[in-house]
């Protein structure tokens, strides 16, 4: 199948998108997750290659092959994603598709974004699916958990403004990423709402659907994080249960994506409003 890699300039990023062509099937757009290349994704895009679909997959900036790596003077924050990143990836994407993406699949900080994005009226007609993603309000989670993540967001936040960006790969969480996301991130887990939340203000809900997919067991996104996520704008939550490798389910499930793509393509078909 055809494949196109478009670099968008987003700052001081070069962020490549790569698309394959795949007839005339609707498009869809996947985000990744935090620290997580583009290529890790290959199986999932395959997987929708299968039942015709166009694919699109972008690096977040300064991720994977998306250079610089970020740093003091290469930086962004949830705002710069939500209100700038994702509206100009739709736009780049609409040179080629028309119509735009027909779906978009965000992975953990892309299912955030992507949701925020709906909520704020940026992505066209498509439909959103969150995986593995969820809002990351410390009362998302109970018990020393909680204590732990609001330790974890004083952590990194203290780290990011000392050096300038955040060393994930270092502290096992992402793998070195911009300072004011990871600011943006940590002062969300304390005030229990992300900063795009604050710019919304009278905007009117999205009328497009939404779906948000928890995995039992992932420490970072539980069903309570999913469902305050799928809250903003009055979405749809379900939790599937591991049915792949070993591992933490927020990552292991692009090891074996096909039980994800059959949840998702269930909930397109089960209304016909969402074909």
């Amino acid at each position: 199948m055809p494949q196109q890699t478009h670099q968008l300039e987003f700052g001081a990023f070069q962020v490549p998108v790569t698309t394959v062509h795949n007839g005339e099937g609707p498009l869809v757009l996947v985000l990744p997750a935090m620290g997580v290349p583009a290529n890790r994704y290959r199986l999932l895009l395959e997987e929708l290659q299968k039942l015709g679909y166009n694919t699109s997959i972008s690096e977040l900036p300064g991720t994977g092959e998306s250079l610089p790596r970020p740093h003091r003077n290469a930086d962004y924050g949830y705002n710069d994603l939500v209100f700038s990143f994702i509206p100009q990836l739709i736009q780049l994407l609409e040179q080629q598709f028309p119509q735009g993406p027909a779906l978009i699949l965000g992975h953990s900080i892309g299912g955030q974004t992507s949701t925020l994005a709906a909520r704020a009226g940026l992505t066209g007609n498509a439909k959103v699916v969150s995986i593995a993603s969820g809002h990351v309000d410390h009362r998302s989670w109970s018990g020393l958990h909680k204590y732990a993540i609001l330790l974890f967001a004083s952590i990194a936040s203290v780290t990011s403004s000392l050096l300038g960006y955040f060393p994930g790969a270092r502290m096992g969480f992402g793998w070195r990423e911009a300072r004011r996301l990871m600011k943006d991130w940590a002062r969300s887990i304390f005030s229990g709402r992300f900063a795009p939340e604050d710019r919304f203000g009278q905007m009117e809900k999205t009328s497009q659907p939404t779906l948000h997919i928890a995995l039992d067991g992932d420490p970072f996104a539980p069903i309570q994080a999913a469902r305050k996520l799928a809250a903003i704008v009055g979405g749809e939550t379900r939790e599937m249960k591991p049915t792949y490798p070993k591992g933490n389910p927020h990552l292991s499930w692009i090891k074996n994506p096909a039980p994800v793509v059959e949840a998702v393509q269930q909930w397109l078909h089960k209304d016909p409003a969402l074909n």
